[in-house]
C-alpha cells in the first residue's frame, strides 16, 4: 500500500488527496456540487477496503457509506462460487498471495471462468519443489484461445546454464527466486506479483470497482437534488495502473454512449470525461525468451486486458501522458500513446521518478524529482477544469499536502544548494519540453553525463557491488559474534559470578553464532559466484560501441570512393553498347550503399559518449547536478537490473502502440451515429404531433 511517511507514497496518492471531496467545508458555497475522489491500490497489493466494499463518502453525511452493500455481498458469493473462489476460504487474508498453498490454488485457478483467465499449471515441474515455499506456485496465463506458458526451464537447467553464461537472463533471476532472498528483492518479480489477479488484488476488480463507485456516487448525489445537472469525470493513473486508468474511460464510454461516441449519459445525466493523466504508463508484455521462459509473471495488464480497448475514447476532453525519458529496465517498456489523440511529454528519469512510488530503499534516498512531473499534472489538470486544489488552495486547506507537491526545499550535495527549477530550466535549454517521445535527445544528454563520471574514481567508489554488500553484512554478523564472545568472557570470569548475567550472554552468543553461520555459505557462494560489475560491463560496451562507430565512419567516408569504383565498372559493362548507339539490354543497374554497422541512434550515443569522455563537449553545472543527485540509474543502483539487462546504456527506451484511434472510422461513426439520432428524434416528434380529424362528406 502507498504510504504517506515514505517513499512509496505515490503522485496518484498526492493527486488524491489535492482532490475536494464531500467532507471539505468549502462545499457550504456549493451546495449543489458533490465531490467524490476514488483512490485504487496498486496491481499485487490488496485491494483498499473503500473500494472493495463500495464505500463512498455521501454528500449528504460526510462519511463513509457502504453504497448497496446486500447486493455486493450476494453479487461477491455468487461470484465466489462461479470462479472457484469460495474453496479457498480465509486464505485471502494471507499478507502475500504468493504464500497460498499449490493445491488450493490449483483447485481455485482451473475453474475460473471469467477474465483474467488464470489456470494453475497442469503439471507443476518437479524440480520446482525444491523452490522456497512462496515461488512454488507456478501458474500460466491465457489470452484468448493462446496460452502464454511460464515454467519451461528446471531448476537444474538453469545451473547447467549458469556455468556457461552467468549473465544470462534466466540465471539472475533463478539465482535470487531459488535462494533464501525474499521475492520481493527483485524489482522484476516485486511488481508483478504471482496472482495479482487473485482475491480483488487485479486489474478487473479494480475496474469493477471503479465502476460500481462511480454509480454509487451519482445515486448518492441524485438522492440529494431533483436535477444532475452534470457529471464531471477526471481519471489518473500510473506505470501499469494507467492502463487500468484507460480501461475505465473506455467502460465509460462504451457503457453510457448517448447520440454518438461524444455524448455520454446515465439515465439522461450528461457524463463529461473531462481529463485523463497517466504518469508512465508501462507495458506488461515482456517478451518470453527475456526470461527464458521459466518465470511466472502473472497479473499481466495487457494478458488480461487483450479484449478491451485501450485507446483514448473521443469523450475525454483531454488527455496527457508523461512518460521517463531515461527508463532502460526491460520489463518497463513504455505504453505509448502515440497512436492515440493523448499528448506526451518526457521527463528527466526512470520510471519511479515519474511516478513516485518506489519502495523503500530502491531507488536511493531523494524522491523530489518526481515532483516535477507531479506539478506538471496538476496544472494541466486544472486548466482541464478537474476540481484540484490549487497551489495556494493547499497551503491554506490541505497544509501535508501541500508540502507534498512543493519544490521550494533546496536541494543540497554538500558543498553547494541547488533549486530544483533550476536544475529542470538548465536541462531544458538542451532538450526542450516538447511534445513527442524523442528518446534519443534526452539519453545523448544521460550519456554525456555517464561518460564524464564514468572517469571518476570518487563515483565509481560510490556504487557497491552486490558482492560488496554481501560481504560487508557477513561482516556486520561477525562483528556482533565477537561483542557477544567478549561478554560471554567477561560474565564468565566475573567475581562474585553473576548466573542470570552468564545465561544472557551464553544466549547472545549462541544466537549470534547461529546467525554467521547460518549464512556463511551463502555469503561465500555469492563472492565466489560469477559476476561482471556494472563498471565493467560499462568499459566493454564503450570500447565496443567506440570501435563499431570508428568502422561505421569509415564506411560513410568511403562511400563515394565505392560508388565511383561502382559507376566505372557500370560504364565499362555498357561502354560496347553505347558505341553502337544501343542502350545495354536489361534493367538499369541500381547502386546499393554498404550496409550501415549502426542505427542513427547508436551512431549518436556513440557520438555523444567519445565526445564527452575526451572532454570535447561539457554539460553545465546543473545538468550535471540534475543526474548526480536527482536521475535514478537502476543499473548502477539494482544489480539485479544490471544483470536482466542484455545491454547497459547504449539504447533507447523500448515502447509499444496498443492503444489506437482511428480518426477515419470514429468521424464515420460519428456520422452514422447522429443520424440514426436524427431519425430517432423524428420518429419521436411524429408519434407526438396531434391527429387531424377529417369531415365525413
Amino acid at each position: 500500500m502507498d504510504d504517506p511517511a515514505s517513499s512509496r507514497y505515490s503522485n496518484i496518492c498526492r493527486l488524491w488527496e489535492a482532490h475536494r471531496d464531500n467532507k471539505d467545508d468549502r462545499r457550504k458555497d456549493t451546495p449543489n456540487e458533490f465531490w467524490y475522489s476514488f483512490y485504487y491500490s496498486g496491481l499485487g497489493t490488496p485491494l483498499n477496503d473503500d473500494a472493495a466494499s463500495n464505500a463512498i463518502v455521501s454528500g449528504a453525511l460526510k462519511v463513509a457509506t457502504n453504497a448497496g452493500k446486500a447486493v455486493m455481498d450476494k453479487a461477491k458469493s455468487t461470484a465466489k462460487e462461479a470462479t472457484g473462489v469460495d474453496k479457498l476460504d480465509g486464505v485471502a487474508k494471507l499478507a502475500s498471495p504468493t504464500k497460498i498453498g499449490t493445491k488450493a490454488l490449483k483447485d481455485s485457478l482451473s475453474e475460473m471462468s471469467f477474465r483474467p483467465v488464470v489456470k494453475a499449471y497442469k503439471d507443476i515441474i518437479k524440480d520446482i519443489q525444491e523452490a522456497p515455499e512462496n515461488i512454488r506456485n507456478v501458474l500460466r496465463l491465457a489470452e484468448g484461445n493462446e496460452w502464454v506458458t511460464r515454467g519451461k526451464a528446471s531448476v537444474r537447467g538453469l545451473l547447467y546454464d549458469a556455468r556457461k553464461n552467468p549473465l544470462k537472463a534466466g540465471w539472475a533471476v533463478a539465482k535470487t527466486v531459488f535462494s533464501d532472498l525474499i521475492v520481493d528483492s527483485i524489482p522484476l518479480v516485486r511488481d508483478s506479483r504471482a496472482a495479482s489477479t487473485v482475491f480483488g488484488t487485479g486489474v478487473d476488480a479494480r475496474l469493477t470497482a471503479a465502476l460500481d463507485q462511480f454509480e454509487a456516487a451519482w445515486k448518492d448525489a441524485k438522492a440529494q437534488i431533483p436535477k444532475v445537472r452534470r457529471i464531471q469525470v477526471s481519471v489518473f493513473g500510473a506505470d501499469r495502473g494507467a492502463v487500468i486508468a484507460r480501461a475505465f474511460v473506455n467502460e465509460l464510454a462504451r457503457k453510457y454512449k448517448r447520440a454518438n461516441a461524444e455524448d455520454l449519459a446515465i439515465e439522461g445525466d450528461a457524463i463529461d470525461i473531462k481529463f485523463l493523466g497517466m504518469f508512465d504508463a508501462v507495458s506488461s508484455l515482456i517478451e518470453e525468451n527475456k526470461l527464458i521462459g521459466f518465470l511466472p509473471l502473472v497479473g499481466m495488464v495487457k494478458q488480461n486486458f487483450g479484449d478491451r480497448p485501450l485507446g483514448v475514447p473521443p469523450a475525454v476532453k483531454k488527455c496527457v501522458h508523461f512518460a521517463a525519458a531515461h527508463e532502460l529496465r526491460f520489463y518497463q517498456r513504455l505504453d505509448s500513446l502515440e497512436k492515440t489523440r493523448g499528448e506526451q511529454f518526457l521527463y528527466p528519469g526512470t520510471s519511479e521518478d515519474i511516478t513516485g512510488g518506489a519502495p523503500d530503499g530502491s531507488m536511493g534516498f531523494r524522491a523530489e524529482l518526481q515532483r516535477v512531473a507531479l506539478r506538471d499534472m496538476l496544472n494541466e489538470a486544472l486548466m482541464a477544469g478537474v476540481m484540484l486544489d490549487r497551489m495556494e488552495d493547499l497551503v491554506k486547506y490541505k497544509r501535508e499536502t501541500f508540502l507534498k507537491f512543493s519544490l521550494a526545499a533546496p536541494i543540497n550535495d554538500g558543498k553547494s544548494n541547488y533549486q530544483m527549477m533550476d536544475l529542470i530550466a538548465a536541462y531544458r535549454k538542451i532538450v526542450p519540453r516538447t511534445q513527442g517521445l524523442d528518446f534519443t535527445a534526452h539519453m545523448k544528454v544521460f550519456i554525456q553525463w555517464l561518460a564524464v563520471r564514468y572517469q571518476s574514481p570518487e563515483f565509481r567508489a560510490s556504487v557497491t557491488s552486490h558482492a560488496d554488500e554481501v560481504k560487508a553484512a557477513q561482516r556486520a554478523k561477525q562483528k556482533r559474534v565477537e561483542i557477544a564472545q567478549a561478554e560471554f568472557e567477561a560474565a564468565r570470569a566475573a567475581k562474585p559470578f553473576d548466573q542470570e548475567r552468564y545465561g544472557r550472554a551464553t544466549g547472545a552468543l549462541f544466537k549470534a553464532q547461529q546467525d554467521d553461520q547460518s549464512t556463511m555459505q551463502k555469503t561465500i557462494y555469492e563472492v565466489h559466484r560469477p559476476f561482471v560489475s556494472v563498471w565493467e560491463r560499462l568499459d566493454s560496451e564503450s570500447k565496443k560501441i567506440t570501435e563499431m562507430r570508428a568502422q561505421e565512419q569509415k564506411r560513410i567516408d568511403d562511400e563515394p570512393r565505392r560508388k565511383s569504383q561502382w559507376q566505372k565498372l557500370v560504364d565499362e559493362r555498357e561502354a560496347p553498347w553505347r558505341a553502337k548507339g544501343m542502350s545495354p539490354p536489361g534493367m538499369p543497374p541500381t547502386y546499393q550503399p554498404a550496409r550501415p554497422l549502426m542505427s542513427a541512434e547508436e551512431s549518436i550515443l556513440a557520438d555523444a559518449w567519445i565526445a564527452a569522455s575526451s572532454g570535447k563537449t561539457t554539460l553545465p553545472d546543473e545538468v550535471m547536478a540534475l543526474f548526480d543527485l536527482l536521475v535514478h540509474d537502476t543499473m548502477l543502483t539494482s544489480w539485479h537490473d544490471h544483470l536482466l539487462s542484455s545491454t547497459l546504456y547504449f539504447q533507447t527506451r523500448a515502447a509499444d502502440a496498443f492503444g489506437v484511434t482511428d480518426a477515419k472510422e470514429e468521424d464515420e461513426t460519428r456520422k452514422q451515429d447522429n443520424a440514426n439520432a436524427a431519425r430517432i428524434k423524428q420518429m419521436q416528434e411524429s408519434m407526438q404531433m396531434p391527429r387531424m380529424s377529417r369531415a365525413s362528406p
